[in-house]
């Protein structure tokens, strides 16, 4: 993931409340909170949290919310210490830290997220659940392409923003050295359709 392509402009844009783009965030944000299902007592990590919508909804259920996103001029005007510039590959956080971590429409971003699951295997508690959703594309980008123009007025940047084109069995490839079990994966619609899927930490080193 550049951080470069992750601007302010593109910030806010994915980030409005208004028009197509507002409805689809209440629409994720009410779907994405219910699968989490947030409880007081429990520490969540958002990766990719942007403007932090989703935060701040998931912050009316635990005071332990905290978001990461490699978007520097997106977090500065957030202005939150539970908020840093932090990219999913390189956590700053100790081992088993965190009760959840969810990435929703996030991973298709990042080039080296091999090493961003195994990150997230550390700071996650035995028994710890990542929550992860990634578009259903028939080519890679598809998705992105209202992002890319308004962004950065160019449609074929939207392969720039998606390095990857991802289903359930290329999450299973990634994690087959990497001790998660698949609890659930399924389709859900945001309002599109994306992948959904829940893995829980094993009890075992890598």
């Amino acid at each position: 993931m550049k951080s470069k392509h992750y601007n302010t402009r593109y910030g806010f844009f994915v980030g409005s409340k208004k028009g197509y783009t507002g409805f689809r965030n209440r629409l994720r944000v009410k779907k994405f909170t219910k699968l989490i299902d947030p409880h007081k007592e429990e520490k969540i990590l958002e990766i990719g949290c942007n403007t932090g919508i989703l935060l701040s909804n998931l912050s009316r259920f635990s005071d332990k919310v905290y978001g990461i996103d490699v978007n520097k001029q997106v977090i500065e005007k957030i202005n939150s210490k539970k908020v840093q510039v932090m990219s999913a590959t390189k956590l700053k956080f100790a081992d088993n830290y965190f009760d959840k971590i969810c990435a929703f429409e996030v991973i298709e971003h990042i080039a080296e997220f091999d090493q961003a699951f195994r990150q997230i295997y550390r700071v996650l508690k035995t028994s710890g659940t990542f929550y992860i959703s990634f578009p259903v594309e028939i080519i890679r980008g598809q998705s992105a392409l209202l992002d890319a123009i308004v962004a950065h007025k160019n449609p074929f940047f939207a392969r720039k923003l998606h390095v990857h084109k991802l289903n359930p069995t290329k999450i299973k490839k990634i994690i087959k050295d990497i001790p998660f079990k698949i609890i659930q994966s399924k389709i859900i619609f945001i309002p599109m359709p994306s992948f959904f899927m829940v893995l829980q930490k094993q009890n075992r080193r890598i």
